[in-house]
């Protein structure tokens, strides 16, 4: 899924660490073995909304839910600690400038891993296999990529935006946008023709709204994966792929898979 350029990253890194100060006092403190934002609590940063793996929900312990979210509610209760969400860019996330500042111990945010990304970040074991596609309004003649003409969107540092950049037609105008729903918005108000992103986030907008229709899927071997700071997160790192090992082991990962996305 969803590489941007100094300025914004500094102001990224302002704002990041004015949130972290405010959550946490400014000083990581130690819960166990583990190092942590705020002891006792996994804190997780996330871009939301991205539905259905990250979506704001009143009713849920930590104001969130979706695939991501869940997942990582079940290892928070796995490792005996309380979740806390925090709501922040893709970009400062991919590019470790959310964990420069401590504002959370981990992301969690539908997350390809790539060997570009680790060059900044650690990464979890994969916990979900990816496509890309392509979503075009329901009324579109659009059949597939070859048909595009004219402004297609992409969001701004993922996997879509490369995938569009090696297999868009000639002549294509690529449109970035800083996050998913900007997308959408886009898309209704008539300024692209079609978007192309992660396939389960163009199926869930499908089916909830009816409003579009994903046309060509894009086999593209990705793997989300948790990730975490390039270095001092080495424990809790150990620990959530274990917690998510022991919840394939007992069930728990299959009852949250199948909630989002069995058919």
């Amino acid at each position: 899924m969803r590489l941007n350029k100094s300025l914004r990253m500094a102001a990224a890194v302002t704002g990041l660490a004015l949130a972290a100060t405010a959550c946490s006092g400014g000083d990581a403190e130690s819960s166990g073995d583990l190092s942590l934002v705020a002891d006792g609590t996994l804190t997780v940063c996330s871009e939301v909304p991205y539905a259905p793996f990250e979506v704001e929900d009143p009713d849920a312990p930590s104001g969130y839910s979706g695939f991501d979210i869940d997942l990582m509610q079940a290892i928070a209760d796995e490792l005996e600690l309380e979740l806390a969400v925090v709501n922040a860019t893709f970009d400062s996330l991919t590019s470790g400038a959310a964990f420069a500042a401590d504002t959370c111990d981990l992301a969690a945010t539908a997350m390809t891993i790539t060997d570009e990304r680790d060059e900044n970040i650690d990464f979890s074991d994969g916990y979900y296999n990816a496509a890309q596609s392509l979503a075009v309004p329901a009324d579109s003649d659009i059949a597939a990529l070859a048909d595009v003409e004219g402004n297609l969107g992409v969001q701004t540092g993922t996997t879509g935006q490369a995938y569009a950049e090696e297999n868009a037609p000639e002549g294509v105008t690529l449109v970035e946008f800083d996050s998913g729903a900007d997308l959408f918005l886009a898309l209704t108000a008539g300024e692209i023709v079609g978007i192309l992103q992660d396939l389960p986030v163009n199926v869930d907008r499908a089916q909830q709204n009816g409003d579009i229709k994903v046309v060509e899927t894009y086999e593209t071997d990705e793997n989300y994966g948790f990730a975490f700071p390039e270095e001092g997160a080495e424990a809790l790192q150990e620990a959530v792929n274990g917690a998510l090992q022991t919840l394939r082991d007992n069930g728990t990962y299959d009852d949250i898979y199948n909630e989002y996305f069995e058919a």
